[in-house]
């Protein structure tokens, strides 16, 4: 498939849909009994974060983001878009991705995830394609915190 730059506008509605990475909420999880945490802990917090990806990715597909932000970040998330200003909060996040088109296409893949208590920080790829199949992909850096409702982003970027 060719890979094509896509216009300022078009690029703009894709970026904004590859940055986010999550969806629904999910519960955290503790420790069992006699587990030291750990790598165990950390597969864990890794597979959860993993089928959040996989809501976020279709709530993409199906073009509502916004509807989803309440779920996916902490009430003071900020989004850090390549050459544009940061954008913090429920409701600014939600005024970014209103109106977004829906994809056909939404792979996130997350190649480290590296857990500190109620901190997750996650790297990894993305690729997204638009309805008129321009296609965009790069990198992210995610920080994900553990709230009581789940796992939430806290803070992410990409380019």
């Amino acid at each position: 498939m060719k890979r094509t730059r896509p216009a300022r506008g078009t690029l703009r509605f894709i970026v904004a849909a590859g940055g986010l990475v999550a969806a629904a909420a999910c519960g955290g999880r503790t420790p069992e009994a006699g587990e030291t945490g750990g790598a165990v802990a950390d597969e864990a917090v890794r597979a959860e974060i993993e089928r959040v990806t996989r809501r976020w990715e279709a709530a993409l597909i199906a073009g509502a983001p916004d509807d989803a932000v309440a779920d996916v970040f902490t009430p003071d998330a900020v989004r850090l878009p390549s050459g544009e200003p940061a954008v913090r909060g429920h409701e600014a996040i939600a005024r970014a991705l209103a109106g977004s088109v829906p994809l056909r296409e939404a792979r996130f893949t997350i190649e480290d995830i590296e857990v500190d208590g109620d901190l997750a920080f996650a790297n990894g790829t993305y690729r997204v394609r638009g309805p008129d199949d321009v296609e965009l992909g790069g990198k992210f850096l995610e920080v994900w915190k553990r709230l009581e409702t789940g796992w939430r982003i806290h803070r992410v970027m990409w380019d």
